[in-house]
């Protein structure tokens, strides 16, 4: 379809993060419901995953003990980590799948008209025009 290949990267990041955030809900679940009386059901970890992804920690929910704190890191490095990712695939320049004869480098700039890893003349099409 064309818009998931147009919007191919922006597309996996989000989902990407989508599924980190549920398994690390997950993991702060399981991890949490005996001895946490904070975290009751699935959607106090949610939530508490979601302010810790964000580095926001409101701080009315922590995680108990070292594994929670190194758990707590651990969803906030990743959580900028993957949001960063997200934007840069949301607003940088799209570029073309489009392999290299010579040295098979699949992603290049639309208008680019020698690749950058070797140099070889490309022959990208052009969309609408033969």
């Amino acid at each position: 379809m064309p818009f998931f290949r147009k919007h191919e990267e922006a597309l996996i990041a989000g989902v990407q993060l989508a599924v980190f955030v549920f398994v690390m809900t997950a993991i702060v679940y399981e991890s949490q419901r005996g001895i946490n009386a904070k975290i009751a059901d699935y959607a106090d970890a949610l939530y508490f995953t979601v302010t810790a992804l964000t580095t926001t920690g409101f701080g009315d929910i922590t995680l108990e003990g070292k594994f929670g704190k190194l758990l707590s890191v651990f969803i906030m490095i990743c959580g900028v980590t993957l949001f960063l990712r997200l934007a840069q695939a949301m607003f940088r320049p799209r570029k073309v799948r489009f392999p290299c004869p010579s040295c098979g480098l699949q992603r290049h700039e639309p208008d680019a008209v020698h690749c950058k890893a070797c140099g070889t003349r490309l022959a990208i099409p052009d969309e609408g025009r033969d």
